[in-house]
């Protein structure tokens, strides 16, 4: 049987036909840049995630840069982000000038080390934070990174791009958050028909200069009162959204049930760890996440999988550390855990509709694979 890792029609074809009917909107009334189908995104989003405002932007990766630079980022300020996460988080940081703070991660939780955090501050004092949310859950120290960060002074962002969805202590993960970001990839849980994604903003202060910043620093029709960017989300993209967002608490549940299965299903597999959310952690099923023992060859594990015909990915096989662009930046510690976990990472596939007898076939295939 042949398993797709992803396979994101399954999900578009429920929704088509009225996509197109919204589309044929949007071209008769020239929705192309802005318009109230962004307006009506920006508030859906706000009440799915429990936030004040919603600021819809070009991309996930922009998102990021115009959020820390909404935050006081600028050149020359350090920024502490995790060393295991998809490399536009240390993009972001080295686009504004500046220097990127590599933290290891927890290697229960996958997320940044709030220890590691913490004592890394001491030793270099930097002036701003990522915390990003990966794999479909968040860390286990959530809000004690939110309030160490408002007690030292620290600009927060939290990085969203995986966590639609998620909740902590029943509440959406980024309610609370300062800055939070997201984006809408199309292999999101929740993802748009082209790229895309929003900023998230605790204030109207910081709403205003976001909205200022993704519309080239304008504060007036052609007067400006920063340098800013051109990030701004179309009605085509928002249209797609809309529905999209209308359908996430399903989506959720669908994926979510799928994380599960394989966790039962998976259990006390020899040679294999397997993943979830902390205790009290609500996750959106973004990924089936596993490491494989010491002893296994991940990469023969991985065209055994193919040979079989299922899905796989790997992610994230490299930390940051070991990019070449990343040479200049501070790395605290060992970061031996982030370094482990890359070198053994697996993912098997999961997405909206992946059937049973799919979820079935892809556990077997490992399970015979890792018994050799």
């Amino acid at each position: 049987m042949n398993v797709p890792f992803i396979d994101l029609a399954r999900l578009t074809k429920t929704m088509k036909s009225e996509v197109l009917a919204d589309w044929s909107t949007v071209f008769d009334k020239i929705e192309f840049v802005g318009g109230p189908r962004v307006a009506e995104v920006e508030k859906r989003l706000c009440a799915a995630l429990g936030v004040n405002k919603a600021i819809a932007c070009a991309n996930g990766t922009d998102a990021l840069i115009i959020g820390l630079q909404a935050l006081g980022v600028r050149h020359g300020s350090r920024v502490a982000l995790p060393n295991m996460t998809f490399w536009a988080t240390y993009e972001a940081i080295a686009q504004l000038g500046a220097t990127p703070v590599l933290i290891d991660i927890d290697p229960d939780d996958l997320q940044m080390s709030f220890s590691e955090f913490t004592k890394a501050y001491e030793a270099y004092r930097f002036d701003a934070a990522i915390l990003v949310h990966l794999f479909g859950w968040a860390s286990k120290h959530h809000q004690d990174f939110r309030k160490f960060c408002a007690e030292k002074n620290i600009a927060l962002l939290e990085d969203g791009a995986q966590c639609f969805g998620v909740t902590v202590d029943g509440k959406p993960v980024l309610a609370g958050a300062t800055v939070g970001t997201t984006s809408f990839y199309p292999a999101k849980v929740v993802g748009g028909c082209v790229d895309g994604g929003a900023i998230f903003a605790d204030t109207e202060a910081l709403e205003k200069l976001i909205r200022s910043l993704c519309n080239h620093g304008r504060s007036a029709h052609y007067s400006y009162d920063r340098v800013g960017w051109n990030s701004r989300m179309g009605g085509l993209q928002a249209a797609f959204l809309n529905h999209m967002v209308a359908r996430a608490d399903d989506i959720v549940a669908n994926r979510r049930r799928a994380a599960e299965w394989y966790r039962k299903r998976l259990a006390g597999t020899p040679k294999l760890r397997i993943y979830g959310p902390p205790a009290g952690h609500g996750e959106n099923g973004y990924l089936a996440v596993f490491t494989v023992d010491d002893s296994v060859d991940v990469n023969a594990v991985t065209d055994k999988l193919k040979a079989k015909g299922i899905g796989f990915g790997r992610t994230y096989p490299e930390t940051m550390d070991s990019q070449p662009p990343a040479v200049k930046a501070i790395k605290f510690g060992s970061l031996e855990h982030s370094k482990r976990f890359c070198k053994s990472a697996l993912n098997l596939p999961l997405f909206y509709g992946i059937t049973d007898e799919e979820l079935e076939a892809s556990a077997s295939a490992l399970v015979e694979i890792l018994q050799g």
